[in-house]
């Protein structure tokens, strides 16, 4: 069977756990970027305390202060944009079992499928292929059935 490349056509494929997956990762991140910085923040300053006084101090920390806003908002969005991408590498994978297992319990046609290089869950991929395998393979209406709607063979697998 000859299986052409799968490019992505849209990356918010499950617009619901992408937006989750993208909140968790960007709260953790921001987090620890503000445990990190909080603590150098505080040992910069400490030491520029000790050797400037005045007004020279107060510009260094606005300017220090300005910089790291800027950046932690640059920092903010490049995780926003990259978490979309590791989740499509999951969400991606999920929509096409739905569409396919949909399609399949509907009693259509359906052809195995390959994910793209970079997805997950590869295993669930081959078994999914495997039962449309045995699905379409049996030719019969009746034992489709059977294979579909059998407890035993669902518990076996």
């Amino acid at each position: 069977m000859e299986h052409q490349k799968v490019a992505r056509k849209k990356f918010m494929v499950e617009r619901g756990f992408q937006i989750r997956f993208m909140a968790v990762v960007i709260i953790a991140m921001v987090l620890i970027a503000l445990v990190t910085g909080m603590s150098m923040y505080t040992a910069v300053m400490q030491t520029l305390v000790n050797q400037f006084h005045g007004e020279s101090l107060a510009v260094i920390q606005h300017a220090i202060t300005a910089k790291l806003f800027v950046r932690s908002l640059l920092l903010i969005f490049a995780i926003a944009i990259i978490s979309v991408f590791l989740s499509h590498r999951i969400a991606g994978p999920i929509y096409k079992f739905e569409r396919i297992l949909e399609a399949l319990a509907a009693g259509e046609k359906v052809q195995e499928f390959k994910l793209r290089k970079h997805d997950e869950f590869y295993r669930l991929a081959r078994a999914i292929n495997e039962l449309i395998r045995k699905i379409q393979g049996t030719g019969t209406g009746a034992k489709r059935e059977s294979i579909v709607d059998s407890p035993r063979s669902i518990e076996t697998m």
